[in-house]
C-alpha cells in the first residue's frame, strides 16, 4: 500500500504537517508569500487590461469600442479592488486566498467570452489564465485540480458557442490538467523541504541549549576568567565548547604573579568541625576566593589554603591585581575575626611572581587540574613554611603581604607611594630552602591607604596603552 501513502501525500501534502508544531509557522509563511504576490500580481494584470484597451483595442477598431472599453476598466477596477483587499489586514483572515479565487476564475470565464467577441484564435489564452491562476492561487494539487476542472466545466460551453471544436477544447483540457498536476506536485516536495529545514533548526536549537548547558556546567566548576575566556572562544571564534575547553585550558608558559595564604593552627582549630570549619573557614575560603576572582586572578582552594596566579599579558597589572586581592583578603579575615566566637583565624599572604606554566594539567574530566607550575610557585611554598618559624613570626603582623625581592621591587618601581619593610632571613639566620639566593623578603601592611594607591595604579594602567584591548584580543579578558 505503500504507492497509495505515496499517492495520498501528493494529493493532500499538508497532512505531513498536520498538527506538527510547525503548522502554524508553515500557514503564516505561506499566507505571507501568497500576499507578497498578489500584491505585484493584480495591479500588473490591472494596468496590462488598460494598455491593452490603448494599444490594442482602439488601434485594432474593435467593435463596439464602447463594449471592450467598459469589459477592460471594469476587469481592471475588479483587479485594483482585489489589490486593496490584500493591502489591509483582512488578509489575516481565514479564508484570505477566497477574492483571488473569485477574481482569477472571473479572469478566466471573461477570456471565454473573448473568444466569442473577437475571435477563435483567442480560446488558447483561457488555458493559459487557468495555469497562470493555478501558479498564483499555489495550493495543494487536489484542490488546484478541482480549481480547473470547474473553470473549464464552465468555460467549455462557452468556448463551444463560440465555435471552437470540441476536440480543441479536450486537448486544451487535458494539457492544462497535466501542467497542472506537473506543477503543483512540487506543492509534496514545498512541504518536505520546510520540515527538514524546521527540524534542522529545532535540532540546532537544541545543540545550541545542549551547548550552553554543557558550558554553564563547565564553568561552574572553573575559575571565573578561564570560563570568559572559554565564552569568548564559543561565541567569537565559533569554537565547540570542547574545542574552547581545550584551548582556554591548554598549558602555556608565561610571566605570573602568584598568590599563596595558609591558615595559621588549622590542624588544631579543625579538630571542631562544625563551629570552626562549617561557620568560619569555609566561608572566609569563598570570600576570599571571590575576592581574588573579582580581579581577574585564577583561584584554587584546597582546604583551607588559597592558592592563585594571574596572567594577563602585564606583569606589573598581574602584581597589582594579585596586591589587591591580598589586601582584600586581609580585609575579609579582619572582619570575620571582629565577629567569631571560635578561633580567630590567622593568615598571611604571599605575593611572588616569575615564569610558570600555567594551565589545565589534568584531563577534561573530574581531573582537570587548573593551577600554575614553577618556580614562583615553589618559592611561595617554601616560604610558607618559614613563617612558621617563630623568629620570622615575630617580625609579621596577621595580614601581613609578604612578597619576593622581585615582586616588590617592580611595584616600588611603578606605583610610588608603597611601603615596604624588609626582612633580613640571613640576620634572622632563616633561608628558604631549595632558594638559597633569597635573603630578603618584603612586607607590606594591608592598609587603607596601599589599598588606595594601588587601585589607582590599577585604574592608570588600564588606561595606558591599551593593555586590556590587547588581552582581549589574546581571548585573555580584563575584569575591571
Amino acid at each position: 500500500m505503500r504507492w497509495f501513502d505515496s499517492l495520498v501525500s501528493l494529493l493532500f501534502p499538508t497532512l505531513l504537517i498536520e498538527n506538527a508544531s510547525w503548522q502554524r509557522e508553515w500557514q503564516q509563511n505561506q499566507r505571507t508569500s501568497f500576499v507578497s504576490v498578489s500584491r505585484i500580481f493584480f495591479p500588473l494584470v490591472a494596468v496590462g487590461y488598460i494598455l491593452h484597451y490603448y494599444l490594442f483595442d482602439l488601434p485594432m477598431e474593435l467593435d463596439p469600442i464602447e463594449h471592450w472599453f467598459r469589459f477592460r476598466m471594469l476587469t481592471a477596477a475588479g483587479l485594483f479592488a482585489c489589490f486593496a483587499f490584500y493591502c489591509t489586514s483582512l488578509v489575516n483572515r481565514r479564508y484570505y486566498k477566497l477574492p483571488a479565487v473569485l477574481a482569477c476564475t472571473a479572469l478566466c470565464i471573461s477570456q471565454a467570452y473573448v473568444a466569442q467577441w473577437y475571435g477563435l484564435e483567442a480560446w488558447v489564452f483561457c488555458f493559459l489564465f487557468v495555469l497562470a491562476s493555478v501558479l498564483l492561487i499555489r495550493t495543494t494539487p487536489l484542490l488546484s485540480l478541482l480549481f480547473v476542472l470547474s473553470v473549464i466545466f464552465v468555460q467549455a460551453p462557452i468556448l463551444i458557442e463560440a465555435k471552437v471544436a470540441l476536440s480543441n477544447i479536450l486537448s486544451g483540457a487535458i494539457v492544462t490538467v497535466m501542467i497542472t498536476l506537473a506543477i503543483r506536485s512540487s506543492y509534496i516536495a514545498d512541504v518536505r523541504h520546510f520540515l527538514l529545514n524546521q527540524k534542522h533548526a529545532d535540532d540546532q536549537k537544541r545543540i545550541n541549549e545542549l551547548s550552553t548547558e554543557f558550558s554553564n556546567r563547565i564553568a561552574s566548576f572553573i575559575p571565573r576568567v578561564i570560563a570568559s575566556r572559554l565564552e569568548t572562544y564559543v561565541t567569537e571564534q565559533r569554537m565547540s565548547v570542547l574545542e574552547a575547553s581545550v584551548e582556554a585550558l591548554k598549558a602555556r608558559k608565561c610571566d605570573i604573579a602568584c598568590l599563596f595564604s595558609d591558615i595559621r593552627g588549622y590542624t588544631q582549630g579543625s579538630k571542631n568541625l562544625d563551629s570552626f570549619v562549617n561557620e568560619s573557614v569555609l566561608p572566609e575560603v569563598k570570600l576570599c576566593a571571590d575576592a581574588v576572582e573579582e580581579q581577574s586572578g585564577i583561584p584554587r582552594k584546597v582546604g583551607d589554603l588559597i592558592f592563585a596566579y594571574f596572567d594577563a599579558n602585564s606583569v606589573l597589572l598581574n602584581l597589582i591585581r594579585a596586591a589587591i586581592s591580598g589586601i582584600e583578603i586581609a580585609r575579609i579575615n579582619e572582619a570575620m575575626n571582629a565577629t567569631a566566637t571560635q578561633m580567630p583565624i590567622k593568615r598571611y599572604i604571599l605575593i611572588s611572581s616569575g615564569e610558570a606554566m600555567v594551565g589545565n594539567f589534568g584531563g577534561l574530566d573530574s581531573s582537570v587540574e587548573i593551577t600554575a607550575l614553577g618556580s614562583p610557585v615553589n618559592f611561595l611554598s617554601r616560604l610558607d613554611d618559614l613563617t612558621k618559624a617563630p623568629e620570622m613570626g615575630s617580625s609579621l603582623e596577621p595580614g601581613n603581604l609578604i612578597l619576593c625581592q622581585r615582586s616588590a621591587e617592580t611595584l616600588t618601581r611603578a606605583v610610588p607611594g608603597l611601603q615596604f619593610q624588609s626582612i633580613d632571613l640571613q640576620a634572622l639566620n632563616l633561608s628558604v630552602r631549595d632558594f638559597p639566593e633569597t635573603t630578603i623578603v618584603y612586607t607590606l601592611e594591608p592598609n587603607d591607604a596601599h589599598y588606595a594607591t594601588l587601585v589607582e595604579a590599577y585604574r592608570l594602567i588600564q588606561c595606558h596603552d591599551g593593555v586590556d584591548r590587547r588581552e582581549q584580543a589574546n581571548g585573555f579578558a580584563t575584569e575591571v
